[in-house]
């Protein structure tokens, strides 16, 4: 298929941008680099326009604006695009396929230029045919989003539920005993394993830092392994119903949390996190892994943290030092075999999730090189 340069159905252009003081909460939605900032009384964009994140982290990532709409200078906007060689859903889908990163410069800040994205070229087949391929990845997405959303009502009803049987932590309405966590814990807490790149690439199953998001359950998974010393997996050895908690990374993820469940091998685990296990009898590691994720105890990681040129670290200290709400046990296992019933949900849908994006991605593959 003839590839047709972006420049020739389209005019990328970044606006003036408006300053956060201008912005208000009611008028026509402002976009930035990443999606609606704020309102403003004035719109720049009459027509859905596509918009490419053009400086930051998030460089490249590609947005459809609503209509009315103003669009500031951190994101370029595809102004008036050709509707009669282009359909914008179409165009947005391929840009996001072949994504931008080949356009991208600078180091210390990122950016996409009009001057880059001079060589972006983008595959065009007749109008009903762009409207056609959108159409059916329309769908696909659709299937991807609801079970995303599904997921994420799962989550809320865990935390609603939490709300609901023991109160706020913050204000602990049911005058739960607040207890030192170092009163609970039998093992640890420990540091992890450091070792070079070189070391990686067969052995040993490592949990890392990217590996789980705060209040996973780790279970038998695709880990990064390395090459390993007897006595350094029998130090470093992951046991069933440990609890790993993050110890330096940068501050929005530090003290994120996962408890390990079913390892088939032995597993170990890197040197930015701490492992520790408490006394089950008397605090239940489901109860406890979620409470972990409440504001109550973020706040405390907060005030506890070190901060360093772009990282945070806790110690040992820190989290025995953790304050922690304790219910009757009874409460707490009642707690826990909700949040295991639902987890068993949430994994059937994650693996549908899953399902969905090899699908969209199948799609899209057949779509931009005319087999769809």
């Amino acid at each position: 298929m003839i590839e047709t340069p972006l420049f020739e159905i389209c005019r990328p252009k970044q606006w003036k941008t408006i300053s956060s003081k201008d912005l208000s909460e009611h008028g026509y939605p402002v976009y930035g680099a990443n999606g609606i900032i704020g309102f403003h009384s004035e719109y720049n964009h009459e027509k859905p326009t596509i918009l490419i994140t053009c400086r930051g982290a998030t460089c490249g990532t590609i947005n459809v604006s609503v209509p009315f709409s103003y669009i500031n200078g951190n994101a370029m906007a595809l102004d008036d695009l050709d509707e009669n060689k282009a359909y914008i859903n179409y165009i947005s889908y391929y840009l996001k396929y072949r994504g931008l990163a080949d356009v991208i410069s600078g180091s210390a800040q990122p950016q996409i230029t009009r001057e880059g994205l001079q060589s972006v070229k983008i595959p065009l087949p007749p109008l009903e045919e762009q409207r056609r391929i959108a159409s059916i990845l329309d769908q696909a997405d659709e299937l991807r989003q609801k079970r995303q959303q599904a997921i994420e009502k799962l989550d809320q009803l865990l935390q609603a539920t939490f709300i609901d049987m023991f109160g706020d932590p913050v204000s602990n309405p049911n005058n739960y005993e607040q207890v030192e966590l170092d009163n609970f814990i039998l093992v640890g807490p420990q540091n992890g394993l450091y070792k070079p790149a070189n070391m990686y690439g067969q052995g040993t199953p490592i949990v890392r830092i990217d590996g789980f998001k705060s209040g996973d359950i780790i279970d038998n998974k695709e880990f990064k392994r390395l090459s390993l010393e007897e006595s350094d997996i029998e130090k470093y050895k992951l046991n069933k119903f440990d609890l790993v908690i993050n110890r330096v990374n940068s501050p929005e993820y530090i003290g994120k949390t996962a408890l390990i469940r079913n390892l088939e091998e032995s597993t170990v685990f890197e040197s930015n996190m701490m492992r520790f296990a408490v006394d089950t009898s008397k605090l239940d590691t489901y109860y406890l892994l979620f409470f972990l994720k409440q504001q109550f105890v973020l706040n405390q990681i907060a005030n506890k943290r070190k901060d360093a040129v772009n990282q945070s670290s806790i110690n040992q200290q820190d989290v025995k030092s953790l304050i922690i709400n304790v219910p009757p046990i009874e409460l707490q296992i009642t707690f826990s075999n909700f949040f295991q019933k639902l987890e068993k949900n949430r994994n059937l849908f994650n693996q549908q999730a899953l399902n969905f994006d090899n699908l969209f991605k199948a799609l899209q593959n057949q779509a931009f090189n005319g087999t769809l």
